[in-house]
């Protein structure tokens, strides 16, 4: 036995060893992709002559260069909030019936090769339009790795706000080090006036690694920020939602009673109005699922929250799921087979867009 735990532990040390090295590599040859990134840059037909003060850098990809059916309802929601939606795209280039949809809803239009990942495209975004401007008040770089939103986006932004933080994501994480998730990130006028701010997007490289990229770029601008001085808050944050789950279960529990020689958390659900007290496969798993989601959380190991914790974050009023959740569950989250359920009952969303999506992505497993 502690052979086996010695094999496994000296493995995962070699995994970590090589991801490092390859890591490494790839920052290394970034220096010398610094060429023909860049394809073309143009400004939206009828697009103002001035960006307004509230603006979304938009970024996308498609590797068949296609702006698919969620993503353009996204950048409808954001437009009908009265945001200046400054698009770019790493997908080298765009179908002509996608540019041309494109280029009648985005003030800018940047399209560039697929290094770097969002972080060099929303740098060479806001190179490209002189972002942050003098007189922007709300800059949001957001992507298209989310189906959503479920509701009309002004509810999220009324939640922004600038005196009691200076940055806001969506949710937030403590896997590896505090960081806000970086599908939604709203900046107001201090975060973005700040030399913390502007340092860090010089040292944004077109790093072919997406582990460099979520450790050295996505952790990286918080950790930035936050030592700079800077204030980074959560919508819906990680410790709140934790405690939305352990509210809810210890809810079920009262009302299904202690059974002799089981501690609570192992009562059978039954029929009651309860998200984890219907008798079926779907309402067992969640419940299931939950239980150990909180004997993680007791032992102070962070999870993922948009993955882990991505039912609690909906019955909590969050907009979104991620796409890579439904089509790939990385985590191997047990009760994700419930999402079209659980949107249905909680928004009146039309979960048909995302099948749309996921007919063209999901192999060998149904949504």
């Amino acid at each position: 036995m502690l052979t086996i735990k010695v094999l496994c532990a000296l493995s995962r040390l070699g995994e970590c060893l090589i991801t490092s090295l390859m890591m490494w590599v790839a920052f290394a040859i970034s220096r010398f992709e610094t060429r023909d990134v860049l394809i073309s840059s143009e400004r939206g037909h009828n697009a103002p002559a001035l960006i307004g003060p509230r603006v979304v850098v938009f970024s996308h990809f498609d590797k068949h260069g296609q702006i698919r059916g969620h993503t353009r309802a996204y950048i409808d929601a954001l437009r009908a909030e009265g945001l200046d939606v400054v698009f770019v795209s790493n997908a080298r280039r765009l179908a002509p019936s996608d540019l041309a949809w494109v280029r009648e809803r985005a003030v800018h239009i940047v399209i560039r090769r697929n290094l770097g990942y969002d972080f060099a495209a929303w740098r060479d975004a806001m190179t490209a339009c002189g972002l942050p401007a003098t007189n922007t008040s709300l800059l949001l770089l957001a992507n298209d790795s989310v189906y959503g939103p479920f509701y009309q986006l002004g509810a999220v932004l009324n939640r922004i706000d600038f005196n009691e933080a200076d940055v806001w994501g969506a949710t937030d994480s403590w896997q590896h080090r505090f960081h806000l998730q970086s599908f939604f990130l709203a900046f107001g006028p201090k975060a973005f006036g700040h030399e913390a701010f502007e340092l860090f997007w010089r040292s944004v490289r077109n790093v072919r690694s997406k582990a460099w990229v979520v450790r050295h770029y996505e952790m990286g601008l918080s950790r930035s920020l936050i030592d700079a001085g800077l204030r980074c808050e959560a919508i819906w944050s990680y410790v709140d939602m934790i405690g939305a789950l352990r509210k809810a279960v210890a809810e079920q529990d009262d009302r299904d009673g202690p059974v002799q020689g089981r501690s609570a958390l192992q009562v059978e659900p039954d029929q009651r109005n309860s998200p984890f007290s219907t008798k079926n496969p779907f309402a067992q798993g969640s419940r299931q699922n939950a239980e150990r989601l909180l004997r993680i959380a007791y032992r102070r190991v962070p999870l993922n929250p948009t993955a882990d914790l991505w039912r609690v974050l909906i019955e909590q009023g969050f907009p979104f799921l991620k796409r890579e959740l439904l089509r790939d569950n990385p985590s191997r989250v047990s009760d994700v087979a419930a999402w079209s359920s659980v949107v249905s009952e909680a928004y009146s969303f039309d979960v048909k867009i995302i099948l749309q999506d996921l007919k063209k992505s999901l192999k060998n497993h149904t949504p």
